[in-house]
C-alpha cells in the first residue's frame, strides 16, 4: 500500500501569466505562491484477487470497472495510461479543503497520483517531473483551460517564484526567508471559507480568450510576482507592502474576465478592509472558494467577527514546505 500527501496551495501575484496562451507570447510568466498545510492523500494498493474487477476507485464517486477506457475520471484515467501496471488496483482519496474551491485541487490530485504510481512501480522520480507530466495531463492530453503553477506548487512545496518560458522550460526559485519572516507572513494571513465551489474552467476558459486583450495588465501582474518576491526576502518584512500588491493585484484580476468578481464577493472584500485587511484576493481562478488577506495579527480577530456576521468561515492553515512525498509504504 502507498499513502502519498501533496499540498494544497495559495498564488500570491502573477496568476493568469502561467495560462500558455499569455507565456508563450510574452517571453515568460511568472507567479508567486505557497504551498499550505492541507493535503490531498492518495492510496494505491494491489486488489486481492477475490474482486472481480480490475479497478476500484473511491474519490466524490465510486468506480468499479475492468477497462481503463471506462474509467470516468479523467486524471485517473490518464495518469494510469503512463503505466504498465497489470495488477488489480484499489485507489482511494481524500483532502483535507473541498474542491473546486481555488486552492488547486485538481493538480494537487494529479500531482500526489503519479508520485504514488511511481512509487508502486518502485521509481522515484523528480518534483520537477512530476510537475512537468502533471501539467501535460491537465493542459496537454484533456485540454483544460488552465495554467500550470498549481502543479509546480503541489510537487515543490514551500514558498516559490515561479518562471514559465515560452519555449516550455520552468524554473522555481525558492525565497530565501528568515525564520522570522516566515512567522510573520503566516501570521498575518487569514483565509476565509465562501461556501461557494465552481469549476475554475468556467472562469479561465472566459479569461484564456482574452489573453491578448489583457496582455498589459497581465504585464503588471507578471512583474508583482517579482516585486513581491523581493519584499518577503527583505530583511523587515513589511505587512502593508504585502497587502498592498494583492490589493492592487486584486483589482487587476478582476478586469480579466466578467466572473472573477461578483456583488457577494466585492462586499465581503470591502468589508474586510473596513475590518483591517491590507489587502487580499480571491482563491485561484476566481468566482468562488477562499478568500484570502494579509492583515496585522492583532486585527484578525475583528476581521473574523465581521466575515463571520456575512455567513464566512474562517480557515485555520499553516504553510507547508515538504510538497509532494509518500508517507507511507505498508
Amino acid at each position: 500500500m502507498i499513502i502519498s500527501k501533496t499540498p494544497l496551495r495559495i498564488s500570491f501575484a502573477g496568476g493568469g501569466t502561467d495560462l500558455r496562451s499569455y507565456y508563450k507570447n510574452n517571453r515568460y510568466g511568472a507567479v508567486l505562491s505557497t504551498s499550505i498545510d492541507s493535503y490531498i492523500y492518495v492510496t494505491i494498493k494491489k486488489q486481492p484477487p477475490l474482486f472481480e474487477e480490475k479497478y476500484r476507485l473511491n474519490y466524490s464517486e465510486t468506480e468499479m470497472v475492468d477497462d481503463l477506457e471506462k474509467i470516468n475520471n479523467p486524471i485517473i484515467r490518464e495518469c494510469l495510461r503512463l503505466f504498465d501496471i497489470d495488477e488489480q488496483l484499489y485507489i482511494s482519496t481524500i483532502a483535507d479543503a473541498p474542491s473546486s474551491t481555488g486552492l488547486g485541487s485538481s493538480s494537487t490530485f494529479c500531482v500526489g497520483l503519479l508520485n504514488a504510481l511511481y512509487k508502486f512501480t518502485g521509481e522515484n522520480v523528480s518534483a520537477g517531473r512530476l510537475a512537468e507530466e502533471a501539467a501535460h495531463i491537465e493542459c496537454d492530453i484533456l485540454k483544460r483551460p488552465m495554467g500550470k503553477q498549481d502543479h509546480y506548487a503541489a510537487a515543490y512545496g514551500g514558498i516559490n517564484y515561479i518562471r514559465f518560458y515560452d519555449d516550455e522550460t520552468v524554473t522555481v526559485r525558492p525565497l530565501n526567508m528568515t525564520s522570522n519572516n516566515l512567522k510573520k507572513l503566516s501570521n498575518s494571513i487569514a483565509m476565509f471559507w465562501t461556501g461557494v465551489t465552481r469549476p475554475s474552467e468556467s472562469v479561465l476558459s472566459e479569461q484564456d480568450g482574452n489573453n491578448k486583450l489583457n496582455k498589459d495588465v497581465l504585464d503588471k501582474m507578471k512583474n508583482q510576482a517579482l516585486s513581491l518576491s523581493k519584499i518577503l526576502t527583505e530583511v523587515d518584512l513589511s505587512i502593508s507592502d504585502i497587502g498592498s500588491i494583492l490589493n492592487q493585484g486584486w483589482e487587476f484580476k478582476k478586469t480579466l474576465a466578467s466572473n472573477i468578481s461578483n456583488r457577494s464577493i466585492d462586499n465581503w472584500y470591502n468589508t474586510a478592509l473596513s475590518s483591517g485587511a491590507v489587502g487580499g484576493k480571491i482563491s485561484g481562478a476566481g468566482g468562488g472558494g477562499f478568500l484570502t488577506f494579509v492583515v496585522e495579527p492583532t486585527k484578525i480577530e475583528k476581521l473574523s467577527l465581521e466575515l463571520e456576521k456575512l455567513g464566512l468561515k474562517k480557515y485555520n492553515f499553516g504553510l507547508d514546505s515538504g510538497g509532494a512525498m509518500v508517507t507511507e509504504i505498508l
